[in-house]
């Protein structure tokens, strides 16, 4: 048996006995359309990703009421890829937040569920770029958190633990509890803000279908351009992990070093974090750390990613390897890698299957370009290579959209930089983005990159 719909619905209409009939016609297609969903998930409850939003009839065409399945069929049967980010503390971060959210989109045709955690500061700027982009998700929402409640949150877990001596502050250890900061969302991907996506948000998406019952994350845990001889063993771990889909050994679990990994894009399955496990490995990495040392905020600078690293150390199997591909980032080199080409496919249909790319045996592709290590402007008294301590005058700008004359070749992914940068927003147009390639709006263009890894 289906919900009966309500009977205002048909008292909406005008009097007309066609009007009725056309109502009462629309009324019944509802109810198929709902029935029709039920029963493709069989006896379960509709879940998140099988949402179907209704539309009253608020207007009146003729006389009869308009009935909507505002997602559609199509949207109906595809599940959401649930893309998540942090941009506060300062303005600056929305405008890398900005681009970063345009790549997902111009290399993507995935409908996309987005989260923002952002502060007071960031709020209403990321707010307006949620208004500018609507077009573009499926759904957005917005999550405010206050500086001092995070640290009051982290403390919990880790007694003594404080946020600003790391220069990501408490919006980089924020990352760490987004089971919490995000109680409705099972799963996401978490991408930092200087990243810009080279290849569908979807293939990530796809992976969370290989976690095993255990498994709480997907992240670049293993790094390759490390000084002989231990370069060839780290290749060589680099490639079994591939191989495995991403599964470590514990032998190797216990090598990986804070620096070898990088939480800057993190597949993370938050309803398994929330039932209890996470932060429990959370306090016990903590706590194995020497009191004297978890004393002195000079020496225990730790942030999102050092965190991760101590509850790795307790259960290197709630942990999965990310290729390689998906970091292609300046401290690293790129890892050798350079930018090859970026072209614009107009046209095919929504949900088409992503172009998949052939990696190298050590997992190298196009997937993320990340615009780490930069040179930015240090607070007064701080030298550079020095722990630099969070800082609010410090601006976010990656990107260099400030100045793209300044902007470093990185390889020519700078190239890229200026690809995306090109794109606007447009809520007008199919898919809400528009390439600066001056494409018809009945088009949705998704943009396909290479890069040459050698």
């Amino acid at each position: 048996a289906h919900r009966p719909l309500p009977a205002s619905w048909e008292r909406a209409v005008s009097a007309g006995g066609r009007a009725r009939a056309e109502a009462r016609a629309n009324v019944k297609k509802a109810q198929a359309f709902e029935h029709v969903m039920r029963g493709a998930h069989g006896r379960r409850r509709l879940q998140d990703g099988d949402r179907v939003m209704w539309q009253g009839p608020t207007a009146l065409e003729g006389g009869t009421a308009v009935l909507a399945a505002t997602a559609g069929a199509e949207a109906a049967k595809e599940e959401a890829v649930h893309l998540c980010a942090m941009a506060a503390g300062k303005v600056s971060a929305v405008d890398e937040l900005d681009l970063m959210l345009r790549s997902a989109r111009a290399t993507s045709r995935a409908a996309i569920a987005l989260h923002v955690v952002v502060s007071s500061q960031t709020h209403a700027a990321v707010r307006a770029l949620l208004h500018r982009s609507r077009a573009a998700w499926q759904s957005s929402d917005v999550t405010v958190i206050a500086a001092d409640k995070v640290q009051a949150m982290v403390a919990q877990a880790m007694p003594g633990y404080n946020a600003s001596s790391h220069h990501t502050g408490a919006w980089g250890a924020a990352k760490t509890f987004l089971h919490r900061l995000l109680p409705s969302v099972d799963r996401c991907i978490l991408i930092d803000t200087d990243m810009l996506l080279l290849a569908d948000v979807a293939q990530l998406w796809r992976r969370f279908d290989a976690f095993g019952p255990k498994t709480l994350m997907q992240l670049p845990l293993l790094h390759v351009h490390t000084p002989p001889p231990s370069a060839a063993v780290v290749r060589a771990q680099v490639r079994e992990a591939e191989s495995n889909g991403g599964t470590l050994g514990a032998k190797v679990a216990r090598t990986i070093q804070d620096t070898d990994m990088c939480t800057c894009v993190n597949l993370l399955h938050l309803g398994r974090m929330r039932a209890g496990a996470w932060e429990a490995m959370v306090r016990d990495g903590w706590n194995a750390v020497d009191e004297r040392k978890r004393g002195d905020h000079s020496k225990m600078r730790v942030s999102n990613q050092g965190v991760v690293h101590l509850a790795l150390k307790q259960r290197p199997e709630a942990f999965k390897h990310l290729s390689l591909g998906w970091n292609l980032n300046h401290c690293a080199n790129f890892y050798g890698c350079r930018f090859d080409s970026a072209a614009w496919e107009c046209g095919e249909a929504q949900g088409a299957a992503p172009a998949a790319q052939q990696p190298t045996s050590e997992g190298l592709f196009a997937g993320a370009f990340h615009a780490n290590c930069g040179k930015v402007k240090l607070p007064p008294g701080i030298k550079r290579h020095s722990k630099v301590p969070y800082s609010e005058s410090q601006a976010e700008d990656a990107f260099f959209t400030s100045n793209p004359n300044k902007r470093p070749s990185w390889n020519d992914f700078s190239k890229f930089v200026a690809i995306v940068a090109a794109t606007a927003w447009a809520p007008g147009r199919v898919g809400g983005l528009q390439p600066g390639t001056g494409e018809a709006t009945g088009k949705q263009c998704v943009l396909r990159s290479s890069a040459v890894c050698g």
